[in-house]
C-alpha cells in the first residue's frame, strides 16, 4: 500500500474515532464533571410557627470516597423565602450511618465560624467548622477525614417565613435550589402547619398545596395538617419547590406588621387559578422542550452521518497511479514554488510562497545575495529591463515587483530595510504582499486543482456547522446544557470533517503524490545518502521545495564545491560555496525577516486604525 493510500485512510480512522469519543463524552458527561461525592437521600422537615416563622430540620446522607481521608467543603442554598425572611442557622451535626442510613455512631457537632469572603472560592478555614454567608444565603461546612458515608443534619430557623394576606397564608419553599454541586436522591420534604386545636384540614379546601419541579414528583396533604412533596431523583441542573395555602387564622401570634403587610388582598381563588394555569403551561413547556430536544438529539445524529457520507463521497482523495514512496525531483516543472505551495496546502495563503520564489529567483541568479560577515545581509534586484525577459514567468514578475515595492526603488533590499519598510509604511506593507497573494490565487485558480463538487459540500457542511453551533447557544438558553453540547459536539465534529471535505483534482494529486515522496525523501536521509548522484543545481532546485514542505532543518550541508549563486563580490566573506548550502542558510534568514515584518505591520495597521 502507498503512503497517500495509509495517510487517506488513518485520516478517516482518526475522524470516525473523533465522533465516537464525542458521542461517548456525550452518553455520559456527568461522570466527569460532577463532584466526587453523592447524595443518596435528603430529608427535609419545616414546621409553620404560629408567628409566621419557620423551624427548618435538613438531613442529607452522603456518599465520599472511600479512602478514609476525604476533604470536602458541602454547600447548602437557603434561597425562595419573602423579601424580608432572615434566615438563622441554629446547629450543624453529622454522623456516620450504615448502608440502611442507620446512625452508627455519635453524633459530631461542628464548630460555627465567620465567613470569609475568600472562601466562595474555594478556601476554607484551618479546622471543621461551618459559616453562613447571610449575602448569597449559602451554609459552608468544611470537614475532613470524612467517613464513607454520613448524615449531615442542618438546623435552622426561618423567620418572616409566611406570606400572609386577608384569607389565606402562603408559605413557598425552594427546598432544592437550582444547580446544587451533585443530584439528589431520594428526596423528602415535609412541611407540618399549625392546624388550630379547634379546626379541621380539609385537603384541596382549606389546605391547598403544589409542587414545582421534576415530573415524577409527588405531592400528598394529610389529614395532621403535613404536607408531603415526594421527589425521586433531584438533577443538579433542576429545582423543586413546594408551596402551600392554608388559613391565616391558624397563625396565631403573628405579628402586626406581617398581619398589615397584604391587607386588602384575597389570595385562596387566585393562586388556584394561577396554580393550575401554572402546571397547564409547564406542562406544555415540558413537552415542547423535551420534543425539541429530541428533535435537536435526532438531527445531531443525522447531521453526523450525512457529514459522514459528503465526507466519503467527496472528501476522499482520488488514488494517484504514483504510488512511490519516494522521489528526488522537482513534483511538476511546469509549476513554481508558490503554486507548488498553494497546491501543497489546500489553496490557504501563506507569505512562505513569496519566501520560495525569492529563493528560487536567487537559485536562478536573477536575484543575488550580498554577504557581511558571513551571514546573508541584502537581496540584490536586477535592473527595471529585466522583467521583460522572456525567460519570467508570471510569479516571478510578481516576486520581483513586490521585493522592489519593498526595497522603495533601490537595487537591494536588505533585512533591516524589511522591518523598516513594515514599521514606517505599514499599510503599503500589506497591501502589496495582499497584492501578490491575489494574483497568486488568480493563477492558481486557473490549473482547477481542487475539485468543485468537493468545494461546494465544504461550503455547506462549514455552513452547517456554523448553524449547528448558533444552535447550541440557543439550546443552552433554551433546553439546557446537555442539548448544548450535543450539538457544540456535533458542530465541531461537522467543522472538522469539513475541513477535510475539499479534495484535489486527479492532476493536482497527482502532483501532490510526487511533493509527499520528495518530502519523504528529503526527510528520511536522502539528501545525504543520495544527493551524491545530483549536480550541484539540481540540489539547489529543490532546497526551495524542502523550505515549503517544513523539512529544511534536514538540508544538511555536504561541502561540495560549486558555483556561488549571486553574492556580492565586494564583500567577499565566508559565503557558502555550494548554491543548494547557500539556499538552505539563507531561507530561515529570510523567512524570519519576512514572517517578523508582516507581523509588525499587521500590529502598526490595527493600532493606527
Amino acid at each position: 500500500m502507498s503512503a497517500a493510500a495509509r495517510n487517506m485512510r488513518l485520516r478517516l480512522r482518526a475522524l470516525l474515532v473523533l465522533a465516537a469519543v464525542l458521542c461517548g463524552m456525550l452518553a455520559y458527561p456527568a461522570d466527569a464533571w460532577a463532584a466526587d461525592y453523592q447524595c443518596s437521600q435528603v430529608d427535609l422537615t419545616a414546621v409553620v410557627e404560629t408567628d409566621g416563622s419557620a423551624t427548618v430540620t435538613d438531613q442529607r446522607i452522603f456518599e465520599f470516597p472511600g479512602d478514609g481521608e476525604a476533604r470536602e467543603t458541602l454547600k447548602w442554598l437557603y434561597a425562595g423565602f419573602p423579601e424580608n425572611a432572615e434566615v438563622k442557622v441554629k446547629r450543624v451535626r453529622l454522623a456516620p450511618v450504615d448502608d440502611e442510613g442507620n446512625v452508627v455512631d455519635e453524633w459530631t457537632k461542628l464548630k460555627s465560624t465567620t465567613f470569609q469572603i475568600p472562601w466562595r472560592g474555594g478556601g476554607r478555614p484551618e479546622a471543621d467548622g461551618w459559616a453562613f454567608d447571610r449575602f448569597q444565603d449559602t451554609l459552608y461546612a468544611f470537614v475532613q477525614d470524612l467517613p464513607e458515608k454520613a448524615v449531615v443534619e442542618v438546623t435552622y430557623k426561618v423567620s418572616h417565613a409566611v406570606e400572609t394576606y386577608d384569607d389565606a397564608a402562603d408559605f413557598q419553599w425552594l427546598y432544592a435550589p437550582l444547580d446544587y454541586a451533585v443530584d439528589l436522591h431520594q428526596v423528602t420534604a415535609k412541611v407540618i402547619l399549625p392546624v388550630a386545636a379547634n379546626a379541621a384540614v380539609e385537603p384541596n379546601e382549606n389546605v391547598l398545596a403544589w409542587g414545582h419541579g421534576p415530573k415524577d414528583g409527588t405531592v400528598e396533604i394529610s389529614q395532621d395538617g403535613s404536607i408531603t412533596f415526594t421527589d425521586p431523583s433531584v438533577a443538579s441542573s433542576a429545582y423543586a419547590e413546594g408551596r402551600v395555602m392554608f388559613p391565616v387564622g391558624w397563625l396565631t401570634n403573628l405579628s402586626e406588621e406581617d398581619r398589615l403587610a397584604n391587607q386588602g388582598s384575597l389570595q385562596y381563588q387566585w393562586t388556584a387559578q394561577y396554580e393550575e394555569g401554572w402546571v397547564d403551561r409547564d406542562a406544555h413547556r415540558l413537552i415542547m422542550r423535551d420534543s425539541l430536544a429530541s428533535g435537536l438529539m435526532g438531527a445531531c445524529a443525522l447531521f453526523l452521518v450525512v457529514a459522514l457520507l459528503v465526507y466519503a463521497r467527496w472528501g476522499r482523495e482520488r488514488p494517484p497511479s504514483f504510488t512511490d514512496d519516494y522521489w528526488c525531483e522537482v513534483p511538476d516543472g511546469s509549476l513554481s514554488p508558490a503554486e507548488m505551495g498553494r497546491l501543497w496546502r489546500w489553496n490557504h495563503e501563506s507569505p512562505d510562497d513569496a519566501v520560495a520564489m525569492a529563493l528560487d529567483l536567487v537559485r536562478r541568479g536573477i536575484v543575488g545575495v550580498r554577504y557581511k560577515a558571513g551571514r546573508p545581509a541584502a537581496l540584490l534586484l536586477p535592473t527595471a529591463d529585466r522583467l521583460e525577459d522572456d525567460c519570467l514567468g508570471a510569479d516571478d514578475r510578481a516576486t520581483l515587483r513586490l521585493l522592489e515595492a519593498l526595497a522603495e526603488g533601490a537595487d537591494r533590499l536588505t533585512l533591516a530595510d524589511l522591518s523598516s519598510f513594515a514599521h514606517q509604511r505599514p499599510q503599503a506593507f500589506l497591501e502589496a504582499e495582499h497584492a501578490w497573494q491575489q494574483g497568486l490565487s488568480r493563477r492558481i485558480e486557473a490549473y482547477g486543482f481542487f475539485d468543485n463538487g468537493s468545494r461546494r459540500a465544504q461550503r455547506a457542511m462549514l455552513v452547517l456547522a456554523a448553524l449547528l453551533a448558533v444552535a447550541a447557544v440557543l439550546a443552552f438558553l433554551r433546553l439546557g446544557w446537555f442539548p448544548a453540547l450535543l450539538s457544540l459536539a456535533t458542530a465541531a465534529a461537522v467543522g472538522v470533517l469539513a475541513n477535510y471535505t475539499m479534495r484535489r483534482s486527479v492532476r493536482g494529486n497527482e502532483i501532490t503524490a510526487h511533493a509527499k515522496a520528495l518530502r519523504n525523501w528529503m526527510r528520511d536521509g536522502g539528501w545525504s545518502f543520495a544527493a551524491c548522484g545530483l549536480t550541484v543545481g539540481e540540489r539547489a532546485e529543490l532546497v526551495p521545495y524542502g523550505y515549503l514542505f517544513g523539512v529544511l532543518r534536514f538540508l544538511k550541508p555536504l561541502g561540495e564545491n560549486g558555483r556561488v549563486l549571486g553574492t556580492d563580490a565586494a564583500e567577499g566573506a565566508a559565503a557558502p560555496v555550494d548554491a543548494a548550502d547557500q539556499l538552505a542558510e539563507l531561507a530561515p534568514k529570510l523567512s524570519t525577516a519576512f514572517d517578523d515584518a508582516l507581523r509588525v505591520a499587521h500590529h502598526r495597521a490595527e493600532v493606527r486604525a
